[in-house]
């Protein structure tokens, strides 16, 4: 009876463009799981520390070392690559490996926890922008209507406005869902997303480079990780910018180093990008519920000042 190594593929001569990027994929799966079998214990004890949503990929994984099964450690690769890639980046028995497991485990919740941060204070100011007006339309709007209407008032304009807020209910809060989606696609999509994106790309670029993968296959490899087929050497494009395209001229051992460098840039860009979330766009949110406050406030007042001049 053979072994069930033998249905691993040989390692092919060339590079992506010859085999394509899925098969690039496989191979590299196949030698993963011929040189790591024995780490399936530690990649187990790794995924019971994770949250649930998280186990799920690495205990795919660690079955996919235990049995040998390409077609399922492939599907698993192409769908979490993040996972794999230390054990694309690390011979047998590298002492290295299971620390750069421990450092993969933990960063896909460090990215998810500066995205929300990026957020979570503007969505919070626009939440309570909504809360105040619903609140004030529910008490105070009722309250001050029926005493201007009982002192035969002419209300002024500004007056008749905020009363009408209480009428606008789906305004306010389309407004609000509006300004959230709006603080999510110019902080997260445009500036600290591309910028978390690319420093993923590159850090992973620089462990594949640094293991002596052809650069043709650790570009494909890197790429899978933030979702981004298809990239050329020779046009380069996010994630992989220039100053990464120009540090792979270097040896491996150099250009990781370099790459680091710029993946550490990236990280900085990301983190001016929360800053800016969290010292300008919320600011700015805090500014328009405060005016929203102060033209209520004015609003509502104007008529009890006319009334009290009118009565003394």
């Amino acid at each position: 009876m053979n072994d069930p190594g033998d249905r691993l593929p040989a390692r092919a001569h060339g590079g992506s463009s010859t085999n394509g990027s899925q098969a690039v994929l496989a191979r590299h799966v196949a030698e993963a799981i011929a040189r790591h079998r024995d780490q399936s214990a530690l990649i187990r004890l790794i995924a019971a520390e994770l949250p649930p949503r998280e186990r799920g990929a690495w205990r795919v994984m660690a079955d996919s070392l235990d049995t040998r099964d390409l077609r399922r450690g492939t599907a698993a690769a192409a769908a979490t690559p993040e996972c794999w890639t230390p054990l694309f980046a690390s011979a047998g028995g590298d002492p290295r490996l299971p620390a750069r497991l421990l450092q993969t485990a933990a960063r896909p919740r460090q990215m998810a926890e500066a995205r929300w941060l990026l957020v979570a204070y503007p969505l919070a100011i626009a939440a309570l922008g909504l809360w105040l007006l619903g609140g004030l339309s529910a008490t105070v709007f009722t309250g001050f209507e029926a005493l201007f209407l009982a002192y035969g008032q002419e209300l002024p304009l500004a007056t008749k406005t905020a009363l009408a807020l209480r009428f606008w209910g789906p305004l306010p809060v389309g407004v609000g869902v509006g300004l959230i989606m709006l603080a999510w696609w110019l902080a997260v999509r445009r500036s600290a997303g591309s910028s978390v994106a690319t420093a993923s790309f590159t850090r992973t670029l620089a462990r594949l480079i640094a293991a002596e993968i052809p650069t043709d296959e650790a570009i494909s490899l890197a790429g899978r990780v933030v979702a981004a087929p298809a990239l050329d050497l020779a046009n380069p494009r996010p994630p992989l910018g220039y100053a990464a395209a120009a540090a792979l001229d270097f040896t491996p051992r150099t250009a990781a180093i370099l790459l680091d460098a710029i993946a550490n840039c990236h990280d900085d860009r990301g983190r001016g990008s929360l800053n800016l979330s969290q010292w300008f766009v919320g600011p700015v949110l805090l500014g328009l519920v405060g005016l929203l406050v102060g033209f209520i406030a004015v609003a509502l007042f104007l008529p009890l000042l006319k009334l009290v001049g009118a009565l003394s």
